[in-house]
């Protein structure tokens, strides 16, 4: 396994991309888990990816999820810049991510680690599928449906219906008015995409110095739809002590 921060893949040649109507063998996907937060809210100095979940390091749970997928070609993590000798060896160590061929460093935002993963797979990547690192409990079911939605819209979202009274807030605290949540969706990922078009999408959003906080939000700006499909509950994302808790007791309860 490469060492090396950004060495190239061993063993693949450059794949051109090819139209979503050809054969499933002929299309090759990489997992971008973006992983390089510093994870203030925890209030803790370790970076959140390596914040232990049942006694091994968080991210490690979400690797597992997409190495038994059986759509996902390779999976690139993207970690803190200090954090890239020890995942490599960590990952090197536990043989079972095989699916895991380097390790990269990520960037100050989440949206320059996103980028940054879609330069390195530049030639060897038709889908991409980006998913947090911190969401350890991403359904396998939940990939495996995302990436077969893309193949007929190229860009596709995991969310669910807001399920509460949603109130739009003034700065003063002071409530504006209740928003319909009829049509309102809580963003998750993993969040699916064709390579040539999530790249485009980043490109622009770099030149016009454009931070959005999702990846289907830069998309949506070339006024390309977007597909919506029903995510977990379960599929929350780590970001507080006060959730790092509740992943303790759902990884007891899955047990």
């Amino acid at each position: 396994m490469p060492t090396g921060r950004g060495e190239s893949l061993s063993g693949h040649s450059r794949v051109p991309p090819r139209r979503a109507t050809e054969n499933r063998q002929m299309m090759r996907v990489v997992a971008l888990i973006p992983a390089a937060g510093r994870g203030r809210r925890m209030g803790k100095e370790i970076p959140k990816a390596s914040l232990s979940l049942g006694g091994i390091p968080l991210l490690w749970h979400t690797l597992q999820k997409f190495e038994g997928c059986t759509q996902v070609d390779e999976i690139l993590p993207l970690v803190p810049p200090k954090e890239v000798s020890f995942w490599t060896d960590e990952i090197g160590r536990r043989s079972k991510l095989k699916k895991v061929q380097r390790v990269l460093a990520g960037g100050e935002e989440r949206q320059d680690s996103v980028f940054l993963g879609l330069k390195a797979i530049a030639g060897n990547a038709d889908w991409v599928i980006i998913h947090d690192g911190a969401r350890p409990f991403v359904p396998p079911e939940l990939i495996e449906r995302a990436l077969s939605e893309t193949r007929r819209w190229k860009a596709v979202t995991a969310a669910l219906p807001a399920g509460e009274t949603i109130k739009e807030v003034s700065l003063e605290k002071e409530v504006l008015r209740t928003v319909d949540r009829g049509s309102l969706w809580i963003i998750q990922t993993p969040q699916s995409f064709e390579y040539s078009l999530i790249l485009s999408a980043h490109e622009k959003a770099r030149e016009e110095r454009f931070c959005g906080t999702d990846d289907a939000s830069l998309v949506e700006r070339l006024g390309i739809p977007v597909r919506v499909i029903e995510g977990s509950r379960f599929n929350f994302k780590i970001t507080t002590p006060e959730d790092l808790i509740l992943g303790e007791a759902l990884l007891q309860y899955l047990k």
